[in-house]
């Protein structure tokens, strides 16, 4: 989408709710300093909280050059940035485990010693180590961040910070982490201040609020950056540039169909509808009888309007965090690694759906009961209490088929090169950039495996496609020109090995498949590992009632090495070892998987 549009509609907010000046962001030190973007009371928000539904989408990052320093970080397991740390519940820096269970982060030797621990803020908990200072944070009460500093060895407590929000990720880099969360516009707090106003990224019903917080572990340095904002979904980070991810809300939806279509609305009731701005608009939409809004609707399906993804960039230096640029395209993003960078380009991997406005069946409350309370038989008081009120009007996007695009962005966030209309009626379930080739996962009957040309920006093409049982969640590239697949086979899990050394001719070579088993690694990347020199693969599995990791040897065919009795979702190699860690049991084995210590998590 052109940045013309996006300026456009942030534009367009700057009257949104209040006739108020937009106000330099630094009159109060919480808010984020954002220029040129319009600023709202968050007080002012809080009646729309009840008035419409929330739409999810699903989380992103590329691959980078690596950190300066990163050899002081404790890492989680498969990250997917080299040199940018991810947030998680255990890290590991090859001499020791750092493990955040049950309300306590823990300091675990090699040998599976437990060296120290400390109160978390939360019973749920994601650590960040840096040298000698480690971070632990969680949801302390209900929609209040809470994280811990601490100066290792000992876990001695050095700062405390807070903030409203319910993480949606985080990264590190160079012992800053940054942490994204959302929010409700309601007492917003930022280490005990109360936020009274934010600059408007985007509006969505009901309305949410964007945290971007930052802590430098070192120096122990605190500071956020505070917005509203449509709800966002996913972030991704590389070098000393913060993306983060929102799909457009149902406001901004109407809005762009009713520019499209403006002039094909009777002059009647172009008047009755405030098109000052996406907001406006839609609360003058709902405000008229439903018989109207009906008909206002068929003209705006008109429109063909889709599916869109917002992508905010920040820059990051330190602690200060400042919105650098806005970017739009078709579509949203639902897989963590469909957005990327190469050679100076965002690459991002969208699926796109039309959208059909629509008013969803209202149940009509039966009426009240009269209530008569009698006294020795004799009617004494008689109640007839008030009828329910109407639920208020509300609009939906009815989401029609779904085709998949490519799109290529420069600098400027201009669209310079796209590939639509791919897999008509599927969706992306899982991406990969490996070099200039794009691998796509999408599904619906059968699992195609496409493989995209990227080496010139203007004009990606379909190199070559592959179609078989099952789909993968996640791809991860290995040696040899190959990739592993974990996925779903029927009613239970697959882990498929590819040969793409000819990406127009990618095949499968090898698979195996279990019945009636789930892994954690269809959700969360950090749940799969991969040991390059011992071309080991490490995939947790469950299946009632018991949880195992599965070893696989990656040859030129897959090996079934062993099933490994453990309840673990992550896993790391280090000094000749293997560690398997769960959440509340961590196990140490030899190369060829002979268990040799084991330690249980008070």
């Amino acid at each position: 989408m052109k940045r013309e549009i996006v300026a456009l509609v942030l534009a367009s907010i700057a009257i949104l709710l209040l006739n108020i000046t937009p106000e330099s962001p630094h009159a109060e030190p919480p808010v984020a300093e954002a220029p040129a973007l319009p600023v709202v009371k968050l007080s002012e928000l809080e009646q729309l909280l009840h008035t419409a539904p929330v739409f999810w989408s699903h989380a992103v990052a590329p691959l980078a050059q690596p950190a300066a320093r990163w050899d002081r970080a404790a890492v989680a397991a498969n990250v997917q940035v080299t040199g940018v740390d991810e947030e998680d519940y255990v890290k590991f820096d090859g001499e020791n485990l750092y493990v955040a269970a049950g309300g306590r982060v823990y300091v675990v030797d090699a040998d599976l010693n437990i060296k120290a621990s400390a109160p978390c803020p939360a019973h749920d908990c994601v650590v960040f180590v840096w040298g000698d200072s480690l971070l632990v944070y969680g949801v302390k009460e209900f929609g209040l961040v809470s994280a811990y500093l601490y100066r290792l060895p000992r876990l001695v407590k050095t700062a405390e910070f807070n903030f409203s929000g319910f993480p949606l990720g985080a990264r590190m880099t160079n012992g800053v982490v940054y942490i994204v969360a959302t929010a409700p516009p309601r007492d917003v707090v930022i280490n005990g201040v109360e936020v009274s106003k934010a600059p408007v990224l985007s509006m969505d019903t009901p309305p949410s609020v964007l945290v971007v917080a930052a802590v430098d572990m070192e120096a122990a340095k605190f500071n956020a950056s505070v917005f509203v904002s449509s709800h966002a979904s996913r972030i991704y980070m590389k070098n000393d540039r913060l993306y983060v991810v929102a799909p457009l809300g149902m406001p901004e939806m109407l809005y762009k169909a009713a520019t499209k279509v403006w002039e094909r609305l009777l002059p009647e009731t172009r008047a009755r509808l405030d098109a000052t701005n996406p907001w406006t608009f839609y609360k003058s939409l709902i405000s008229l009888p439903r018989e109207e809004v009906e008909k206002i609707l068929e003209v705006l399906n008109g429109a063909e309007t889709t599916t869109a993804t917002h992508i905010y960039i920040f820059g990051v230096d330190g602690v200060d965090i400042r919105l650098e640029t806005a970017v739009e395209v078709p579509g949203r993003i639902l897989d963590q690694y469909a957005i990327e960078e190469l050679d100076g380009h965002l690459v991002v991997a969208t699926t796109v759906s039309n959208v059909k406005f629509q008013i969803p069946h209202i149940f009509v409350a039966l009426p009240p009961v009269e209530i008569v309370i009698s006294q020795d038989g004799k009617p004494a008081i008689t109640i007839t209490p008030p009828p329910p009120p109407t639920p208020p009007l509300a609009v939906y996007p009815s989401e029609g088929e779904p085709q998949n695009s490519v799109y290529l962005l420069d600098a400027g966030g201009r669209v310079v090169g796209a590939l639509e209309g791919l897999a008509p009626g599927e969706r992306i379930y899982a991406a990969r950039l490996v070099g200039e080739t794009l691998y796509l996962v999408t599904f619906r009957q059968v699992d195609p495996l496409y493989a995209i040309d990227l080496s010139n920006p203007t004009q990606p093409r379909v190199l070559g496609f592959l179609k078989m049982p099952g789909f993968s969640e996640y791809l991860h590239p290995v040696d040899g020109g190959r990739l592993l697949g974990v996925g779903l086979y029927e009613r239970g899990l697959k882990i498929a090995l590819f040969d793409v050394s000819d990406p127009a001719q990618p095949r499968e070579v090898s698979n195996i498949t279990a019945t009636n088993l789930y892994s954690p690694v269809f959700h969360d990347h950090h749940a799969f590992a991969y040991i390059p020199s011992l071309r080991l693969a490490l995939v947790p599995a469950a299946g009632y009632p018991a949880s195992f990791v599965l070893a696989v040897e990656v040859g030129d065919r897959l090996s079934l090495k062993a099933v490994v009795n453990a309840t673990a979702d992550r896993a790391f190699f280090g000094q000749d070892a293997i560690y398997l860690v769960g959440r509340t049991q961590l196990w140490k084995y030899t190369v060829d998987l002979r268990q040799l210590a084991t330690t249980r998590l008070s």
